[in-house]
């Protein structure tokens, strides 16, 4: 039992993270937030930190707009060929938790469209394993049926973020992401930084 389920999560963490997408392919994709249904539990914050949130993201020049007619499921989407982040107020919760949890997932989106159309997690296995560990199964099923391979670990990542970290660490994330280039730390520092400064 203990084998199989191992093999199992071999076999899901080579589907997440071997197709890695070149930087142009992607950058022209629209991100999607589905399946509220099987999400983890939203990490408590207030309306006034997804308004902080929304103003960092308006100071990388991605405008935050919300629609009440969005297809059943969808909660948000980040579309980087308009550069602009879509909330869906009619098919989230009218709750504080969940209309951030789907704004930091889009916000990682735009992070890694900031860093080269690049996954934050590039090149670093370890911190990509302890994602899809602190993914629950059915979350890591669900990406690998409704994304196709080439957005699978964009979307783990946005999940991971969204679902572990508090709202001060993921909005100093959007900011060391999309600083400006000379200013701005590595890739590869941001998601080990982010580690070190909380209790995963």
């Amino acid at each position: 039992m203990v084998f199989r389920a191992l093999a199992v999560s071999i076999a899901v963490f080579g589907a997440l993270v071997s197709a890695v997408p070149v930087a142009q392919g992607t950058a022209r994709e629209a991100f999607h937030q589905w399946g509220p249904q099987i999400s983890a539990a939203p990490v408590p914050a207030r309306w006034g930190q997804v308004q902080e949130l929304e103003q960092v993201l308006a100071l990388q020049g991605v405008p935050v707009e919300y629609r009440d007619n969005c297809p059943a499921g969808l909660e948000g989407l980040y579309d980087p060929r308009q550069n602009k982040v879509l909330m869906c107020t009619n098919t989230m919760p009218d709750r504080s938790a969940n209309y951030w949890n789907t704004l930091a997932h889009e916000s990682v989106h735009v992070m890694q469209v900031c860093r080269n159309a690049s996954p934050l997690s590039m090149g670093l296995k370890g911190i990509q394993r302890e994602m899809l560990e602190d993914t629950p199964q059915q979350e890591k099923m669900y990406i690998l049926s409704a994304y196709p391979p080439e957005q699978r670990l964009f979307e783990l990542e946005a999940r991971w973020v969204a679902n572990n970290f508090e709202p001060p660490a993921v909005i100093n994330l959007l900011k060391d992401s999309c600083m400006a280039a000379a200013n701005r730390p590595a890739t590869q520092s941001l998601l080990p930084a982010l580690l070190s400064k909380t209790n995963l």
